[in-house]
């Protein structure tokens, strides 16, 4: 099993990476925080976590920042009915708390901020999350379980705005914009802002 890369990064796209480890290339599929947290290291060492899936239909690598990350992983999709791809998409826009929280106000609307994530799918999503609480509450107990991004509703806004149609350059620049005259604005409000160019105060 693969449990980790070092290497040099040559690709990094929306949901994946290249990797080149001793001359062999990794494909990688990643969340977008990692992405964020990779894109101004082309061509430079880096080093991740990763989950070797190896299943009848093939073989798959996910990457992650930090073991946590990647321990998160492996509990979303181990969820009744939420597969590997979901999962992913899943961490890339909530962590452990977040998903708990979630549950706890049985709120399934910030739940389908995650795109194509609606009606039924949204429904059987935050019923497996409600029903597997006890196995958040362990994960949350346990040492650095939170997410190690800097600013959850930086990246969420950017993730938001390019799925919108932005393209990420502009994203990251107009909520960098917006989180510097107002530090405390929720990823909503900032895409609000971005959008309506109406400042929330």
């Amino acid at each position: 099993m693969i449990a980790s890369l070092r290497g040099t990064l040559i690709r990094l796209d929306m949901d994946s990476l290249l990797i080149d480890v001793g001359g062999i290339g990794y494909e990688v599929l990643i969340p977008f925080p990692l992405h964020l947290e990779l894109k101004d290291k082309i061509n430079s060492e880096v080093f991740i976590h990763t989950f070797h899936s190896i299943t009848d239909r093939g073989q798959k690598l996910f990457g992650f920042s930090s073991n946590k990350d990647r321990e998160l992983f492996q509990l979303i999709k181990s969820l009744h009915g939420i597969g590997e791809l979901t999962a992913l998409k899943i961490l890339s826009f909530f962590q452990a708390d977040d998903l708990y929280k979630i549950a706890l106000d049985d709120d399934r609307k910030t739940l389908e901020k995650i795109p194509k994530v609606k009606g039924k799918t949204s429904e059987k999503i935050l019923f497996e999350i409600k029903q597997n609480l006890k196995k958040l509450e362990s994960f949350l107990r346990e040492p650095n379980a939170a997410m190690e991004t800097n600013d959850k509703d930086f990246d969420l806004a950017i993730l938001a705005l390019i799925q919108l149609g932005y393209d990420e350059k502009t994203a990251i620049r107009e909520v960098s914009s917006a989180k510097k005259s107002n530090p405390i604005l929720p990823a909503s409000d900032i895409v609000k802002q971005v959008i309506t160019g109406v400042p929330k105060n």
